[in-house]
C-alpha cells in the first residue's frame, strides 16, 4: 500500500506543476491587470491541440512542435487582448464576463476544426524510469523538470530583472510605478501575452501525455484558480506549491474516496484551508 501511496504522490507532483503552470498565469494576469482570465485554461487547450497537430498532422519535430505551439499560444493571447480584454482593465467583472463568453467561442472553434473526438499524440518519449518498486514514465518527469524550470525562471526574472521590478512595482502601486516611467500599457500586454504563453506550454506538454478533448480547458482553469487561491493571489512560488498540494490531494484521495468525487477533494481541502487562513497558504509573502 505505501507504494501505491507514493506512486500517487509522484502522479499528483506531476498533475500539480500543471495546475500550478496555469495558476502562475492567473497570478500574473490578476495582479497586473486586475482581471481574473478565466479563458487561460482554453489558450492551454490552444498549445496542447497545435503541439499535436503540428507533431502528428504536420510531422515537425516535437520539441520544434512545443515550441511553436507555445508562440501560437501567445499570438491568441495578443489578439484577444488587443480585441477584447483591454477595454476591461481593472474591471473584474466585465473582465470575468469576457473571458466566459471567450471560452465558448474558442471551444466552439476547437469542435469545428478537430471535433469531439479526443485526440492522442503518438508516443515522443517512450519508456519509464523504475525507483524501487515505483515506475513512472520519462515523458512526465521531463514535462515536470520543463515545467519546474519555466516557473522557476519566471520568479527569478521577476525577482532579479529590470522588467520584473517594474512589474512588482506596478502591481503594488500602479499610479507611483507609472510616475517612475514604467509604459504601463505595454506592461499589461506582456503580462497577458506571457499568461497565455505559459499556458500554451502546459497544453504542449500535457498533449505529449494524456489525450485531448476541446473541454480539457474548463478543468484546467478551475484547478489553476483552485490553487492560485489556495496559495494566496500574488504569491508566484506559492503558485507552484498550491498545484502541487491540489494535485497530491486528488491522486491520493481518490485511493480512499469514490473517483466520480475526485475534482471536489480540491475544492474541499482549499475550503478547509481558507477558515484558518483566508488569504491563503502563503498570502501576505512576495
Amino acid at each position: 500500500m505505501t507504494q501505491v501511496i507514493l506512486g500517487q504522490v509522484l502522479n499528483g507532483i506531476i498533475v500539480g506543476t500543471l495546475y500550478g503552470i496555469i495558476a502562475l498565469g492567473v497570478t500574473l494576469t490578476f495582479g497586473i491587470t486586475g482581471i481574473v482570465n478565466f479563458a487561460l485554461g482554453q489558450f492551454m487547450m490552444i498549445g496542447a491541440y497545435a503541439a499535436w497537430h503540428l507533431t502528428d498532422v504536420a510531422h515537425l519535430p516535437y520539441p520544434l512542435s512545443v515550441a511553436l505551439a507555445v508562440l501560437i499560444a501567445g499570438l491568441a493571447g495578443f489578439l484577444s487582448d488587443r480585441a477584447l480584454f483591454q477595454f476591461t482593465r481593472n474591471n473584474l467583472v466585465n473582465g470575468l464576463l469576457v473571458s466566459i463568453g471567450l471560452i465558448s467561442v474558442i471551444e466552439s472553434a476547437a469542435l469545428l476544426l478537430y471535433t469531439a473526438t479526443p485526440k492522442n499524440m503518438d508516443f515522443v518519449l517512450s519508456g519509464s524510469w523504475t525507483l524501487g518498486a515505483i515506475t513512472i514514465s520519462r515523458m512526465k518527469v521531463v514535462t515536470f523538470a520543463v515545467l519546474l524550470g519555466v516557473i522557476a525562471l519566471t520568479w527569478l526574472a521577476l525577482a532579479n530583472t529590470w522588467l520584473g521590478r517594474a512589474t512588482r512595482a506596478y502591481a503594488q502601486n500602479p499610479e507611483a510605478a507609472m510616475l517612475m516611467g514604467v509604459k504601463t500599457e505595454i506592461l499589461q500586454v506582456g503580462v497577458s501575452v506571457y499568461s497565455c504563453a505559459l499556458a500554451g506550454i502546459g497544453g504542449a506538454l500535457y498533449a505529449g501525455i494524456y489525450s485531448l478533448e476541446p473541454s480539457m480547458g474548463a478543468l484546467f482553469i478551475l484547478k489553476g484558480v483552485e490553487a492560485a487561491i489556495l496559495a494566496g493571489v500574488g504569491n508566484l512560488a506559492g503558485a507552484l506549491v498550491g498545484g502541487i498540494i491540489l494535485g497530491i490531494t486528488e491522486s491520493i484521495g481518490a485511493l480512499f474516496l469514490p473517483t466520480a468525487f475526485r475534482d471536489a477533494y480540491g475544492l474541499v481541502f482549499l475550503v478547509a484551508i481558507l477558515l484558518f487562513r483566508p488569504s491563503g497558504l502563503f498570502g501576505g509573502q512576495k
